[in-house]
This record gives C-alpha cells, structure tokens and sequence, in this order.
C-alpha cells in the first residue's frame, strides 16, 4: 500500500513535479528528435537551482525524505540531470552541500568509466571503510562514448587521492546507505517513466486492426511492471524515511532485481522502434543498463542485506 506525504512534502512534489513538466522536451533539428545517448537538462537545472531546490537535505524540517522526492521526480524526465550524489548523499554524508555535479565511486571503480564524473566537480570515493572527498579540478577525465543514457567519464591517469579530504574511519558504511537509496530512486524513477511511456504506446500501435494494449497478455505484463516500479519508490522511500542500512539495501537489490524483466518488456512492447534514438525509451531503459550493474550488482546487495538481517549468521568461506 501507499504511505501518505506530508503536506509540505505533497506542495514539494507537485512544485518539482511543475518544473521538471515545463522543462522535459527533448531537441529537435526540424521534427526529428536529435540522436544522442543523453541529452542533458540544463533548464531544469537552472530552474531547480534558482528555487534552492537542490540544497533542499540542509533545510530546516527537511531532509532525507525530502531529497529522495527531488531525485526520485527529476529521473522520470527523458533528460539527464545529476540529483542522487549531489542532493542526497553529499549533504547527508558531509553536512554540507559539495560543488555539484558530484560523482560517487569505489577504489575499484577509479581505473574504469564512472556515472557523472566526465562533467563532476567532486567526487567521493568509497575507500572501504574511510572516504574520500576529491576535488576535480587538478585531474583529467576522458568522456567515454558508449550507448548508456548517462555522461560516463574515465580518469586519463590513474588518481592520486593522498590529498583529499577524509571524512573518518566508519564512514563508508554511510556512503554505502546513501548510495543504495540514491541507485534504489534513480531505477525506480526510470523504470516507470519507461512504463509510462510504453503504456501510452500500446494504446496507440495497431495490429491485427487493435491497439497493441488491448490483448490481454500485454496487459498482465505492465501490471507486472507497474508492481515493480512502485513497489521499488515506496522501498526506497521507506529507505529514506527510517535511514535504516537494511532498508536501503533491499530497495537497492529489489530495484536492480526488477530491471531485467522490466527493460525486456518495454522494449518489446515498443519493437524495433524502441531501439532508435529518436524514440524516447532508450532514455530511460539504457540508464537502467547502466544503473543494474552500479555497486557491484543485486548480488552484492544481496549479499549485504544477509548480513545485515542476520549479523550473527556463520558466514561460509570462499
């Protein structure tokens, strides 16, 4: 079932919810989209910025919850707007607010591609137990090409991060959480703004002289789908709501266990068309290509939520 929103946080919603309206098409060159893997929501950063809406953890009476409804509407627009690390994490992990876009990383990540870092101005690295806050300003990154709807950059070289700032011995486990709430409503998000899409899709598509949307299999399907979706935001705001470690990491494992079945169905249901670039659903389906495999995968987060329900478990070697 449905938890109910304050009204602070419904007029929040429905605020964000107006701006990322007013600021969600996507650039056209005459009538035909233009064919990008991403295209990038200046305008409604912009928009969000001027509102302070992305300062909106550090606000008094605000919070956790309050930046997860901000994460979680901004992803359900085609365009791609860093949110997750920069309204969530760094200022509940930090106390303060990092200059933004910020990119979020383990150690093992840095000799790799990473979500956001060819345009962050910060990242923070997941060292293990400590972390690492990193200046981006004296390092080079290469931006990787590539068909995730997401700007992935590479270090040139391989970082040297004795300089950075620690936040302390423990913190990782902090980063941890915020991270999966993060992963949790960034999936969520694009999962139902694809379903969404496809829905209104199959209402229109013709065959056998029919809307693709009236069978009944197609139906049971996207019942199937919109379960998950919503099934993963409420996890994920529950997540948010009690800063519970277990929490986090059952919305961040049911969110990535949901991807397969539910990026196998939209594009299905969209045929061939759904893999061009100028149709809208690899906007979305493409993020959660990236998005299934971040922090390791739902085996890590499989993995984590057994120790964390059962701490005390024998743990089997290898």
């Amino acid at each position: 079932m449905d938890f109910d929103f304050s009204a602070d946080q419904r007029a929040l919603a429905e605020a964000i919810q107006r701006i990322v309206a007013d600021h969600r098409d996507l650039p056209r060159t005459g009538n035909v989209v233009e064919p990008r893997a991403f295209h990038p929501a200046t305008e409604m950063e912009a928009a969000l910025a001027g509102g302070g809406f992305f300062d909106i953890a550090l606000e008094d009476e605000c919070g956790a919850v309050e930046a997860a409804i901000l994460v979680y509407e901004a992803g359900l627009s085609p365009l791609v707007l860093e949110t997750g690390a920069s309204v969530l994490i760094a200022p509940l992990l930090t106390g303060e607010a990092l200059s933004r876009p910020v990119a979020v990383a383990r150690l093992s990540d840095l000799t790799r591609g990473v979500r956001f870092l060819s345009e962050a101005r910060t990242l923070i690295v997941d060292l293990g137990d400590d972390v690492a806050v990193v200046d981006m300003g004296a390092h080079e990154v290469v931006p990787l090409d590539g068909v995730y709807a997401y700007p992935i950059g590479k270090f040139a070289a391989e970082p040297d991060l004795s300089a950075a700032r620690r936040l302390g011995a423990g913190k990782a486990g902090e980063l941890r959480r915020l991270w999966r709430l993060a992963l949790a409503l960034d999936i969520a998000a694009a999962m139902q703004a694809a379903t969404d899409f496809t829905t209104d899709y199959v209402k229109q598509r013709q065959v056998f002289g029919r809307p693709v949307g009236s069978f009944q299999a197609v139906q049971h399907r996207l019942a199937a789908d919109a379960e998950k979706c919503r099934g993963t935001y409420w996890l994920a705001i529950k997540a948010a709501w009690s800063g519970s470690p277990l929490d986090a990491a059952l919305a961040a494992l049911q969110a990535q266990r949901a991807v397969t079945q539910v990026n196998y169905d939209m594009h299905q249901f969209n045929g061939a068309l759904g893999m061009t670039l100028e149709h809208a659903l690899h906007l979305w389906t493409f993020r959660l290509r990236w998005l299934v495999g971040e922090m390791g995968g739902y085996r890590t987060q499989a993995a984590d939520v057994a120790a964390l329900a059962w701490p005390d478990a024998p743990r089997k070697a290898g």
